[in-house]
């Protein structure tokens, strides 16, 4: 004996087996018996698999997402027998739609088979009502099998001892006939959710178009068995070519494909795929209605349509639609062929804009024909459907002429001629060269051209002039007839000029000091010594006054240069008075003319320097980054070179008061 403690196939009393080998036998032994009894019921099958490739005919996920609410809606009354519960407690005969199981009947801990934050069924099972999900799937075309996939799981913990199957059945929707019933294995019981995927296939009888999907449960236990069912899946496998709308290649007329296809007056016109007709397929012509849908041609239904007189009425847009046998009548369920063009005795015409205004571009085309040859003035000539002459003079005003050839089968040629005219342009217009206007003032913009013309500046205004008192760039397009032209000028803002002098400055007697302005906007400079440069020598005292001037007004300035007997030794305060009234607000040297090279340092009464400077003229304000210092006394120590070429080192202290 292998086995001890074992009664039945359902038993809820636990197996023990005496090693492994009388495991497996057992296992391959029950496995067998299961498959036998589905084998009986369905011609082929496949479980604990991915679901199969093909057309997914149906669907059912119950919704959800990681952002909806945990409690789904209720199915549709006719798909559960069962009662929705939109609350957290499940009854017997109730399912409810969630996320997850926490807080519910104490069943295992768990999400969703999509892991995607989705919806389950969660069932609370009713031995008197076993089928809990039925639904019908319809509209699906033929294909050679049919495959039901879903996911399932236990609700019931380890230990719990109840045990429970799904069982499927596939129906024909029209007569009830059972195509293929399928019966899981025994859900396995976890602490956690276990969720197993099943699915299996049948063939799929011709002409079946819509199919039952009913579940349902068994179980061996009286007492409720909780489970989950998710995903769903009806898979049409091996459909048909036609299947799906699926574009197939263009039709030929008479034995080729252009785009459109030209036939002449009365011509027999054959529109075929070329290649045998494929077998157990039906055919219907279409042609194209003036809203761009498609109307079947009446009794066009071979793989070849004839017209065996064309008139101009049969030129439109035809094709073929493809279907299985028995699904030509369904949309659905056939494919067209892309539409080919038909154009019976055509009429070409010329297009193109004429008048054209002298310097633009002629551009004329014919829009259908197999070979265009073109003639013009002056000799021109080209082929093409279209032809562009760049940069037109009034010389290429005159008669153009098309020639078409569409059919050289039955000689379809004719000549199109269109008369181009090419006008001068009429409009005269110059805008001033860049210019200058005073702030305040304004400037007039003047395009003035013959009445009727049409303006548009870059400011947006349509006058024919404008005035402008800001600085930037200004553009003009005027319109007379088919003629336009375009200017810019630039306007400049400028200011009166403004100008400063160096501080009165004191010099040694023999030095020399170059006296520069500086100023903006200026155009002209006047010294009161006479001079007209921007910048002066100055040897000998007195005060000197600059005036300087543009074409909107002048401004001057003025600074005093005394010269003195110099020593080498620096002169230097003993205090300064840094509160911004103009006198004393700076330490520095007074005398500075006798120095060639300079250095000063100041420090606070902790040895910290708060300045350092290597230029004479610019000294200490009593801040440090713009902060302002404490009262007190400050340590200097400057050193310097002075002309004579000697070097000095002084010392000394300044106190700062405020």
């Amino acid at each position: 004996m292998c086995i001890n403690g074992f009664s039945g196939a359902y038993s809820k009393e636990k197996v023990y087996f005496r090693d492994k080998d009388c495991y497996w036998r057992f296992l391959s032994s029950y496995m067998k018996l299961f498959f036998i009894t589905l084998f009986a019921i369905s011609s082929s099958w496949e479980v604990f698999g991915q679901c199969p490739n093909g057309v997914i005919v149906f669907r059912e996920s119950f919704g959800g997402s990681y952002s909806s609410v945990d409690l789904g809606p209720a199915l549709a009354s006719a798909t559960s027998q069962y009662i929705y519960s939109g609350n957290n407690v499940i009854a017997v005969g109730e399912y409810g739609l969630r996320k997850h199981t926490g807080g519910i009947n104490g069943w295992a801990e768990g999400n969703d088979n999509t892991g995607q934050g989705g919806y389950m069924m969660m069932v609370r099972s009713k031995t008197s009502v076993p089928t809990f999900y039925e639904t019908t799937v319809q509209g699906f075309c033929r294909a050679q099998s049919q495959a039901i996939c879903f996911a399932a799981a236990s609700l019931n913990k380890t230990g719990a001892g109840l045990d429970v199957t799904i069982h499927v059945e596939a129906r024909n929707a029209t007569n009830n006939n059972l195509l293929a019933a399928f019966t899981s294995p025994v859900l396995k019981n976890n602490d956690s959710i276990s969720w197993s995927n099943f699915s299996f296939t049948y063939p799929l009888p011709n002409g079946v178009s819509s199919v039952k999907i009913g579940f349902s449960f068994t179980s061996s236990s009286s007492v409720p068995d909780d489970f989950a069912i998710d995903d769903i899946r009806v898979v049409n496998i091996g459909t048909s070519f036609s299947n799906g709308n699926a574009t197939i290649d263009y039709p030929f007329i008479n034995g080729r494909y252009e785009f459109p296809v030209f036939a002449c007056l009365n011509e027999r016109v054959v529109f075929s795929m070329g290649g045998p007709a494929p077998v157990g397929k039906e055919f219907q012509w279409e042609r194209i209605l003036p809203d761009h849908n498609y109307e079947p041609i009446p009794g066009a239904n071979a793989y070849t349509y004839v017209i065996d007189s064309a008139k101009r009425s049969d030129s439109k847009f035809y094709r073929l639609r493809i279907a299985d046998s028995g699904y030509i009548a369904s949309v659905n369920c056939s494919s067209p062929t892309s539409p080919v063009g038909l154009h019976v005795d055509p009429e070409p015409v010329i297009s193109g804009i004429t008048p054209i205004c002298e310097g633009t571009d002629l551009n004329i085309s014919v829009d259908e024909g197999s070979y265009i040859t073109w003639s013009g003035p002056n000799g021109f000539k080209a082929t093409g459907r279209k032809i562009s002459i760049t940069n037109t003079t009034v010389a290429n005003s005159g008669l153009y002429t098309a020639n078409v050839t569409y059919n050289a089968g039955c000689l379809l040629n004719f000549l199109s001629k269109k008369v181009v005219t090419v006008t001068k342009n009429p409009i005269q217009l110059s805008l001033p060269a860049d210019t200058t206007v005073c702030k305040g003032s304004t400037i007039s913009l003047d395009a003035t051209n013959a009445a009727g013309s049409l303006y548009v500046w870059s400011t947006g205004e349509n006058t024919a002039g404008i005035k402008v008192k800001a600085d930037g760039l200004y553009a003009v397009i005027v319109y007379a007839g088919t003629c336009t032209k375009e200017d810019t000028t630039r306007v400049h803002i400028v200011e009166p000029p403004a100008v400063s002098l160096r501080r009165d400055t004191v010099l040694c007697l023999g030095d020399t000091l170059l006296l520069n302005a500086v100023t903006n906007y200026a155009t002209k400079y006047k010294w009161s010594t006479g001079d007209i440069t921007q910048g002066i020598t100055i040897t000998q005292k007195g005060q000197y006054t600059l005036q300087v001037s543009n074409s909107c007004g002048s401004n001057t300035a003025s600074v005093n240069i005394e010269f003195i007997r110099c020593s080498e030794e620096l002169l230097v305060p003993t205090a300064f008075t840094p509160n911004k009234d103009g006198l004393n607000d700076v330490f520095r040297p007074i005398q500075d003319a006798s120095v060639k090279q300079y250095h000063m340092q100041i420090y606070n009464r902790w040895g910290q320097t708060v300045f350092a400077s290597n230029e004479i003229n610019r000294g200490w304000d009593g801040t440090i980054n713009k902060i302002q210092q404490q009262n007190g006394a400050y340590v200097w120590v400057i050193e310097y070179t002075s002309k004579s070429g000697k070097n000095h080192s002084i010392k000394g202290t300044v106190t700062l008061i405020r």
